[in-house]
């Protein structure tokens, strides 16, 4: 993959977006304008970037589920738990709990089981 890079006092800025790398085929576009922005270079090159990844104050723990289909993340003040779907670039729920989480793990191939080892105030 190809990205655009600026610099600047020894300083690499990489552009991973711009106004016609990001946006999404609707679904009202006919079959020939689809195959043909398939052989488009930069259409094929584009990074699609996951809306509201992050945590209002930190995140201190990111694992992969083992089927590569979601990300689990946990975060700090208020403690919580996020998990991202990279299929839909979006966040699928986020819930908060009591006691911050030290660690976790994940039980199954996709979210729905996860065990949590909690910081108890």
């Amino acid at each position: 993959m190809v990205l655009e890079v600026t610099n600047t006092n020894n300083v690499k800025v990489y552009t991973v977006s711009g106004s016609s790398l990001t946006r999404k085929l609707p679904d009202w576009l006919v079959k020939r304008k689809r195959r043909e922005l398939q052989k488009d270079v930069e259409w094929t090159r584009r990074i699609e970037l996951i809306q509201d990844f992050g945590f209002p104050e930190a995140s201190l723990r990111l694992k992969v589920t083992p089927d590569g289909q979601f990300c689990m993340a946990t975060g700090v003040y208020k403690p919580q738990i996020r998990v991202f779907d990279f299929a839909n670039v979006a966040m699928k729920f986020d819930r908060h709990t009591d006691a911050e989480n030290v660690n976790f793990c994940v039980l199954s191939d996709d979210w729905t089981k996860s065990m949590h080892l909690q910081n108890d105030r």
